[in-house]
Order: structure tokens, then C-alpha cells, then sequence
């Protein structure tokens, strides 16, 4: 079964329609990685306490969001027209989904935050933010750059698909080091229980983003691993 699934994939890199659908998975992912970017410029957008650009920011993640579910649909598409072995229609739709929930959360946190004066937080609270979003901004870029190297060099994809694992386990430790104690210690004097769910939503989010970086990761590995 191993053998087989190795040789399907090579086939299936090799051929011109599903390298076109790699062509569109790639500007999906990019489109993904542009979300976490404009998300990530409305959580420095907050912590400047700058509320004019936290709702410009927010338009721009809402832009990039609404472009990648539009090369989403056409992959989906594409996919639905031709001829594919079920493990490789299945191992793009994976990686297709997976990664959408990557660019979802970006947003849902993003979008929460506009309920949240910036001045209602401490400013050391504030900075944990920043620091969150810095955070997944790095390992977004890093499955984008393994994404690349699984079109380019399948072993070296391997390798980046590991660091992005080691930063998703960097980044749960700054939440339960960092982020929840910050979170616990405002909310016991902030008194309101209404910012306080909306903020425990976003970290949730964030985390959960986090996550979904994590598991584009694993099926970009599956995806190497099978023809190296």
C-alpha cells in the first residue's frame, strides 16, 4: 500500500493538471498567510492603542480571507473536473481545508477584537498580544515556506514541517506561561465579565490557529513523506 501511495503521488506531481492544482493550492496558502499578516498588523494596531487602523487592519483581513476562499472554490472545482486517484484528491482536499481554518481563526480573532477598547487592557497585557500575534505570524510563514520546499525539495520539507511543530509547542508555552496569567490577573480586576469572554474567545482562537498551522504542517509531511 506504501509502495503504491508513492508511486500515485509522483504520478500525480508529474502531470500538468495537478500542477496546476499545486499552482493554486500555493497562492491559496499565501492568501492564508496574508490573513495572519493583517491579522497580525491589527493586534500591533491594538496595542498602540490606535483604534483607527484596528478597524483598517480588520478590512484588509477580511480582504485576503474573501480571496482565499475564492482560490478555494477553485480548487474545489478543479478537483471535481478531472480524473484523480482518491489518496491524491484526498491529500489536497486535506491540506486545502486545513489550511482555510488557519485563515478562519485569523479573522474570528481579529474581528473579536474590534469589541474590545484597547484602552480597556493593561498595557502589559497589550504586549503579551503583540507578542502572541508575532508568534503565529512566524510559524504561518513557516508552513508557507514548507509548502514551497514540499513543490521544490520533499526531504527538506520534512525538516520544515518538524519546525513548525517545535513553534506550535513554543507557542502553547507562552500562552500558559504569558498570555493566561496576564488574561487571569486583568480580568480579576477589569470586573467585566462580557470583555472577559471575548478576550478568552480571541486566545482561544489564536491557539487554535496555532494548532491548524500544526496540523497543515503533518499533511505536508504526509504528502512528502509518500514520495521521497
Amino acid at each position: 500500500m506504501s509502495y503504491f501511495k508513492s508511486t500515485s503521488s509522483i504520478l500525480w506531481l508529474g502531470r500538468e493538471k495537478e500542477k496546476k492544482i499545486l499552482e493554486l493550492c500555493k497562492n491559496h496558502i499565501e492568501r492564508v498567510i496574508c490573513v495572519v499578516k493583517e491579522m497580525h498588523k491589527t493586534f500591533h494596531a491594538f496595542g498602540e492603542l490606535n483604534q483607527e487602523k484596528v478597524e483598517e487592519n480588520f478590512k484588509e483581513v477580511f480582504r485576503c480571507e474573501r480571496e482565499a476562499d475564492e482560490i478555494k472554490r477553485n480548487i474545489l472545482e478543479e478537483l471535481s473536473k478531472g480524473l484523480f486517484h482518491p489518496i491524491n484528491r484526498e491529500e489536497i482536499i486535506r491540506l486545502l481545508l486545513t489550511a482555510d481554518d488557519i485563515a478562519s481563526y485569523a479573522k474570528a480573532a481579529s474581528r473579536k477584537l474590534l469589541f474590545i477598547p484597547p484602552k480597556s487592557l493593561t498595557k502589559s497585557l497589550r504586549e503579551v498580544l503583540m507578542v502572541f500575534s508575532d508568534n503565529l505570524l512566524k510559524i504561518a510563514e513557516e508552513v508557507n515556506s514548507a509548502f514551497q520546499l514540499l513543490i521544490k525539495d520533499p526531504r527538506q520539507a520534512v525538516q520544515a514541517s518538524h519546525k513548525v511543530e517545535n513553534l506550535e509547542e513554543k507557542i502553547d508555552d507562552f500562552r500558559v506561561e504569558s498570555i493566561i496569567p496576564e488574561f487571569l490577573s486583568w480580568c480579576d480586576t477589569s470586573k467585566s465579565i462580557s470583555l472577559c469572554l471575548i478576550l478568552k474567545e480571541i486566545i482561544d482562537g489564536m491557539e487554535n490557529l496555532a494548532d491548524k498551522c500544526e496540523d497543515v504542517a503533518d499533511v505536508i509531511r504526509g504528502i512528502a513523506i509518500s514520495y521521497v
